[in-house]
């Protein structure tokens, strides 16, 4: 008679589990030698622990949801400032936070003010002196290990920053929607977005990197003329203008202000929506190169999301 092998006398086994693009993170961080800038990331996660009596080391829908709701609370569509960084300042105001930051860029001596109150949670601290995509994918590692069951081994997370189709052109952006009703009323998230312009149905590459490096400058804060609180302000991008421009509005989430160098936001007449965005960067491409032809703007809102208008 064959002798079976008994399974259950034998060692643990153990097995890894992976989801990609589980989840996708929009959020803003605040970079010293640059000011606040837009991100968007896909998460892949992968989870290593013994296998139970079904074989599974943890079951996917559980691992999808948790980790949504995780990063949900956390870090998505907040802005995570390294707070060991000694251009950081923070203050507690009433039911909300004040937040301090001085930027100076790498090419001169010329430094950025930046001022952010907020209701609580629309800012992640991190400890550390400079966030990094490594930083942040050990901080979504964390917050996830610490929800997974103790017999789970190791959690690991990666952060990939969409790639795009040969030639794209990506800019990066933060912005905040005074009327929504959920976590986009937060004046600092950002996206890190892809534009396609096309004209008579060629698409033009010229034209995209004019509007990702010229029109928003690589990295822009998009703002309404009614948000504005006080300072220097004009339709569009005037990399000329000096000084700060402050802003602020009433959300269902509470008040938010924030002080920024005016030279580094974009001017809409009312709306923030990527819609709204998209509508103004093909008016402005049809007016400044004098277009004849049918033009179509394809703006992303960070990966796989935007809107598209035709003129």
């Amino acid at each position: 008679m064959e002798n079976k092998p008994e399974l259950q006398n034998g060692p643990t086994k153990s097995g890894t589990l992976f989801i990609k693009d589980v989840d996708r993170i929009d959020c803003a961080t605040f970079e010293p030698n640059q000011g606040i800038t837009g991100k968007s990331w896909y998460v892949d996660v992968y989870v290593t622990g013994p296998l139970d009596e079904n074989g599974f080391v943890y079951d996917f829908s559980l691992l999808k949801k948790l980790v949504k709701d995780v990063l949900k609370k956390t870090i998505d569509h907040a802005l995570l400032i390294p707070i060991e960084s000694k251009q950081v300042q923070y203050e507690a105001v009433k039911s909300s936070e004040k937040w301090s930051l001085m930027a100076a860029t790498r090419l001169s001596e010329t430094k950025t003010s930046w001022e952010y109150q907020c209701p609580n949670g629309a800012v992640y601290p991190v400890r550390c002196v400079k966030i990094t995509r490594e930083i942040v994918e050990q901080e979504c590692r964390k917050l996830i290990r610490h929800r997974l069951p103790s017999h789970i081994n190791d959690v690991k997370v990666a952060l990939r920053k969409e790639a795009g189709p040969k030639d794209s052109s990506f800019f990066r952006y933060t912005h905040g929607i005074s009327g929504h009703q959920g976590l986009c009323q937060r004046l600092f998230h950002g996206h890190r977005s892809r534009v396609e312009v096309y004209v008579a149905s060629e698409q033009r590459t010229d034209l995209e990197q004019y509007v990702a490096n010229e029109l928003f400058g690589s990295s822009v804060h998009v703002a309404s003329l009614d948000q504005v609180l006080d300072g220097s302000f004009e339709l569009g991008m005037n990399r000329s203008l000096v000084g700060n421009v402050r802003l602020g509005y009433e959300g269902t989430l509470g008040y938010s202000e924030a002080s920024l160098p005016a030279n580094r936001v974009f001017f809409v007449p009312e709306f923030t929506s990527i819609e709204c965005m998209t509508r103004e960067v093909a008016t402005h491409l049809v007016e400044r190169f004098n277009l004849q032809a049918s033009v179509r703007v394809v703006c992303y809102e960070g990966i796989d999301k935007g809107a598209v208008v035709e003129l």
